[in-house]
């Protein structure tokens, strides 16, 4: 491995982003709820997707959720904190949790209502 690039995997890379990037075995990447997203969900039925789909995108590059070293997590009304925080709550269970920021922010699609970013150890 000679250059930055030959340490870095990139999981279906796109036009604009990744999926995924790991590089030095910590892994990175966003994750949102299964799209088209669905306005009429709740914040906790969209927060059950995002992290099946976080199982998923931690499994494809070679890491679980008890690998996680840093979660942040935004929602665009912090009135929807603690029914986000019930959903998190039980897919944490049994683990050691990770660090995590949670905050107010606009997402890129008004029927979107939690997106989270993931940092996690993949060896």
């Amino acid at each position: 491995m000679n250059t930055l690039t030959d340490m870095i995997s990139y999981f279906g890379t796109g036009n604009r982003a990744s999926l995924a990037v790991t590089h030095h075995g910590t892994g990175y990447f966003a994750v949102t709820p299964k799209a088209p997203y669905d306005p009429s969900l709740s914040t906790a039925e969209q927060t059950r997707q995002l992290l099946d789909k976080a199982d998923l995108r931690l499994a494809e590059i070679g890491s679980v959720k008890s690998k996680l070293l840093f979660v942040a997590i935004i929602l665009p009304d912090m009135s929807d904190y603690a029914e986000m925080n019930g959903v998190w709550d039980e897919w944490v269970g049994g683990i050691t949790p990770p660090a995590r920021a949670c905050f107010s922010a606009g997402l890129a699609s008004p029927d979107l209502k939690v997106e989270m970013i993931m940092v996690c150890a993949t060896d």
